[in-house]
């Protein structure tokens, strides 16, 4: 179970590196920030989570 967990929440902040690329590609600066700006915020919130699991 604390495998998929890890894995879950790794694949998660992935999400908002797809849309940036995507973004990227079309040159659209302002929301491609937007998607980085989400990608940091996921990276923490799942950090945090795991972190919060694994010591229970």
């Amino acid at each position: 179970m604390t495998m998929l967990l890890l894995l879950y929440a790794g694949a998660i902040p992935l999400v908002p590196l797809i849309g940036a690329e995507i973004f990227k590609r079309r040159e659209d600066v302002s929301r491609r920030n937007v998607c980085y700006v989400l990608f940091v915020l996921q990276l923490l919130l799942s950090i945090s989570y795991v972190i919060d699991y694994l010591s229970r």
